[in-house]
């Protein structure tokens, strides 16, 4: 059986790369944190402050992204949406990461990575959620009497 996804509007599609875009910083920011503070937990506000830049370069990407987003909700039809997604976010994930090395003197790409990995799992993990199959309700049956 086939997974079903029902085309959205465009506000849906706004919307879904909205929760996107905040579910992956939120992932990202929570997953540094933890990793942070595991040794020293004074470095929390390193973590924060990487998770606030973070947000406002990637939320310069929204804007670009939507589009995408828009296409990918049009055409869903089964296992197609979610590759077409996650696409997306992989592709926003290398835009922010471009203009994070074009803006500020962060060094090589190889430091960069090791620091905005975790965005990109909680990207990942959210698309995979966002873009769940849909469950299909079951068919009623009704009783008919006979007589």
């Amino acid at each position: 059986m086939s997974a079903r996804y029902a085309p959205l509007p465009a506000t849906k599609a706004t919307t879904r790369t909205l929760h996107i875009w905040l579910l992956s910083n939120l992932g990202g920011t929570g997953w540094l944190l933890v990793d942070f503070c595991r040794e020293n937990p004074t470095d929390y506000s390193i973590a924060l402050v990487i998770g606030a830049v973070a947000a406002l370069v990637s939320l310069a990407c929204v804007p670009l992204i939507i589009p995408f987003f828009a296409l990918t909700n049009r055409f869903c039809i089964g296992w197609f949406c979610r590759t077409t997604a996650t696409a997306g976010a992989v592709v926003a994930f290398f835009l922010a990461n471009y203009l994070f090395l074009k803006l500020l003197p962060l060094g090589p790409l190889g430091s960069l990575l090791s620091i905005s990995g975790p965005y990109l799992c909680a990207a990942l993990l959210s698309v995979g959620w966002i873009y769940r199959p849909a469950t299909v309700p079951a068919r009623t049956v009704r009783n008919l009497q006979l007589g």
